[in-house]
């Protein structure tokens, strides 16, 4: 489509400053834009009528276009415009005849929104890399866009609801999963745990695959954020004959993943192992010196040695036994349990053995969480916004599609 059209502008300017050339400029767009706006509605109105094609577009029969000098009110970059109501007669699935504003439709605007979707997911993304307020004032300073910090609110929400995690292409077979306290509303001291699983990338990177918040250790929440992996593997995903999966020994994790598929292998994050062990030194009473040895003798027995797997696993057997024996019966039980997918790396060939990354992720998130307060969804829709474009470059700066 090829839009051609002319126009004559008078503007008035004050001096040469470019804030004044440049503010002056901008504010003499709005007319145009509107005119603008305007033919491409009416001619794509005509172009899709004769052509059949907004049969299509509304499922209907359109039967006449409906006169009307009404106008239709929206809130552009370049100020709020108005531009031709197009109404029509049409038939619907029922055979009923009635009249329908279509204007929206055509513009890419939602029902009974002022403000183009497009807007609403720049908004949104906005929204979310920042606080609402600053960029509520950065938008309204850089255009001729007016809003309330109400829209910028929704417009999260909105765009959050766009946005489909998926496996990367680049993606390679192993998986990260942790989850992080949120303060949240009415969700009392501790808040709501925030669950993430990201993809390791071939370059190293992650990238998102699943999220989702509610109840620490909440099975239902872990199933949600690996909605997408579980669907990948039922449709047969056969580029990898396993997957492997590090986490920080959560069993709510574990639980949820060996559910899903048994091509899923655990990776026991070694960093927490060796963190964890000084709260269950600390339960046990073990004084300072006594804790760094032990934790200094374990790590050497685990990362250190030479020996095969079989053999070292024999020798940390025998040391718990000595921990217990000696009366550290807390320390014992954990390291038992924590031994569980402590070599994955080694017997199933994969590289990566700890959740750091993920656990990285958490700064980003809480940059954002920690101003303001939150609902469960209200968080969620904005740690998605900014983990998929941190993480997976989804924004709609740089999105194809064009509504």
């Amino acid at each position: 489509m090829k839009i051609n059209f002319q126009t004559n502008i008078d503007i008035e300017i004050e001096n040469c400053n470019f804030r004044t050339i440049t503010a002056s400029f901008l504010k003499a767009l709005k007319p145009i834009f509107e005119l603008f706006v305007s033919k491409v509605l009416i001619l794509t109105f005509y172009q899709y009528y004769y052509s059949g094609k907004l049969n299509q577009i509304l499922d209907s029969k359109v039967i006449r276009l409906k006169t009307t000098n009404k106008k239709t009110k929206f809130k552009t970059l370049f100020g709020t415009i108005y531009v031709p109501q197009i109404q029509v007669r049409i038939f619907d699935l029922d055979g009923k005849e009635h009249q329908k504003s279509i204007t929206r439709i055509l513009l890419g605007v939602s029902p009974k929104y002022q403000i183009p979707d497009f807007m609403k997911e720049l908004m949104g993304w906005i929204g979310s890399v920042c606080t609402f307020r600053v960029g509520h004032n950065i938008i309204g300073r850089l255009t001729n866009f007016s809003c309330s910090l109400t829209s910028m609110w929704d417009s999260v929400k909105f765009l959050a609801k766009t946005i489909k995690l998926e496996l990367s292409p680049d993606g390679t077979n192993e998986f990260e999963a942790d989850g992080t306290g949120i303060p949240t509303k009415n969700s009392g001291k501790r808040g709501s745990e925030l669950k993430k699983v990201f993809q390791r990338k071939v370059d190293g990177t992650l990238h998102l695959v699943g999220m989702s918040i509610g109840k620490y250790k909440d099975k239902s929440g872990w199933l949600s954020a690996f909605s997408e992996l579980k669907v990948a593997l039922e449709s047969g995903l056969k580029k990898y004959k396993k997957l492997i999966l590090s986490s920080d020994g959560d069993l709510s994790i574990i639980d949820v993943a060996k559910d899903i598929s048994k091509r899923i292998k655990i990776q026991k994050d070694k960093w927490h192992v060796f963190y964890q062990m000084k709260y269950y030194l600390w339960k046990d009473k073990v004084d300072k010196d006594m804790k760094n040895s032990i934790i200094g003798h374990f790590y050497k027995l685990t990362m250190l040695s030479k020996k095969t797997i079989k053999e070292r696993n024999a020798h940390i057997n025998r040391y718990i036994f000595l921990l217990a024996s000696v009366g550290y019966k807390s320390t014992a039980v954990y390291l038992k349990s924590a031994m569980n997918g402590f070599y994955t790396h080694e017997t199933e060939g994969n590289t990566n053995i700890y959740t750091t990354k993920t656990e990285r992720s958490m700064k980003t998130t809480n940059q954002r969480i920690d101003a303001g307060k939150w609902s469960d969804d209200g968080a969620l829709s904005v740690c998605l916004i900014r983990e998929a474009y941190y993480y997976n470059g989804i924004s709609p700066l740089n999105w194809k599609k064009t509504g």
